[in-house]
């Protein structure tokens, strides 16, 4: 498949990422969730790695 003779999908991707929903923008796409939540992860455990580093230097622990 070439880019020349791509169907021209723009109208149908408008009308679904501006389509009244109840769901936060972010999450409508179809792997958006998978995205999301994996960066909280690694932002979750990078936050608590470090909390306990703090928490271990402020006790004197190596």
């Amino acid at each position: 498949m070439s880019l020349v003779n791509r169907p021209n999908n723009i109208i149908q991707q408008q009308r679904f990422w501006q389509a009244p929903s109840n769901q936060l923008l972010f999450l409508r796409g179809p792997r958006d969730k998978l995205f999301v939540y994996t960066t909280f992860l690694v932002i979750g455990t990078g936050l608590a790695g470090t909390a306990w580093g703090v928490i271990k230097m402020a006790r004197g622990q190596k």
